[in-house]
C-alpha cells in the first residue's frame, strides 16, 4: 500500500505562537520595565534578521552583555531567562492540535519538522507533549527548506505533504519536489493572509489545524483541494 509522510510545522501551526509572544511581552514589561523590554525586542528582531530565524537564547545572551547589572540585576535577569525556558507551552497548543495528529498518524508517518533556534524549538515540542504524539519523530533545523533530501532518507515514503502556516515555506518545498508534495496551508498566525509568491496556491487551503481532521488520505494526494 502506498505511503504517506506528513511533516508539520509546530510555530503557528500547532502552537499560538503569537499568542506566547504577548504572554511573554506581559512578563517582560512586569519584570523589566517598558525600556528594557523595548530593548529585549528590538534585540529579537535584530538576530532574527542577521540569522532569519528566531534565536531566543542568543537574544537573551545579548541582552545581558548590553545592560550593565546596575541596570538589570543577574536575579532579575535569571528569572527573565527562567520564564522563556519554563514557559507552559501545552497550554498554547491550538485546538485540537494534539488529536490531530493522532488522526494523521492513522492515515501515514507523521514527522515534526520545524526550524529555527535549535534549543529552543526542541523545549517548546518537548514540554508541549508533541513529541509524545509523534513517538518522537522530530527534526529540527535552522532552515528546513535547505534539508529535504534528508528527511526524505530518514522517513522514505511515496508521497509527502508538508503541513505549514508560512507561504514562502510551502512555496519553496513546492518548487523543489513538485508533484511528489502536498502543501497545506494552515491560516493561523501572523501570516494568515499573507500572499503566495508568483501567485501560488497551496494544494490544501485550511482556516485551523484541526479541520484536517475532515480529510481522507486520497484528499492529501491530489493536487488539489481547497
Amino acid at each position: 500500500m502506498p505511503e504517506l509522510a506528513f511533516w508539520i510545522d509546530v510555530d503557528n501551526t500547532l502552537l499560538d505562537n503569537d499568542g506566547i509572544k504577548d504572554k511573554q511581552n506581559e512578563f517582560l514589561q512586569a519584570e523589566l520595565g517598558p525600556d528594557l523590554t523595548k530593548l529585549y525586542w528590538e534585540i529579537y528582531e535584530e538576530v532574527r534578521a542577521e540569522r532569519s530565524v528566531v534565536d531566543i537564547p542568543l537574544a537573551l545572551q545579548r541582552l545581558r552583555e548590553r545592560v550593565p547589572v546596575e541596570k538589570l540585576d543577574e536575579q532579575t535577569y535569571q528569572h527573565v531567562v527562567s520564564m522563556f525556558h519554563n514557559y507552559p507551552f501545552a497550554q498554547a497548543l491550538y485546538p485540537h492540535s494534539l488529536e490531530t495528529l493522532r488522526y494523521l498518524t492513522t492515515l501515514g508517518t507523521v514527522v515534526i519538522v520545524s526550524d529555527g533556534d535549535l534549543l529552543y524549538q526542541a523545549e517548546k515540542i518537548f514540554n508541549s507533549n508533541i513529541s509524545d504524539v509523534v513517538e518522537g519523530r522530530v527534526m529540527l533545523f535552522v532552515h528546513k527548506q535547505e534539508h529535504l533530501d534528508e528527511i526524505r532518507q530518514r522517513y522514505p515514503a511515496d508521497h509527502w505533504v508538508v503541513i505549514d502556516d508560512k507561504p514562502q515555506i510551502l512555496f519553496d518545498i513546492k518548487q523543489a519536489m513538485g508533484d511528489e508534495v502536498t502543501t497545506v496551508f494552515v491560516r493561523q498566525g501572523k501570516y494568515a493572509r499573507e500572499s503566495f509568491p508568483d501567485n501560488y496556491i497551496p494544494d490544501i487551503d485550511v482556516e485551523h489545524i484541526g479541520d484536517l481532521q475532515k480529510f481522507a488520505a486520497k484528499n492529501f494526494w491530489s493536487r488539489s483541494h481547497a
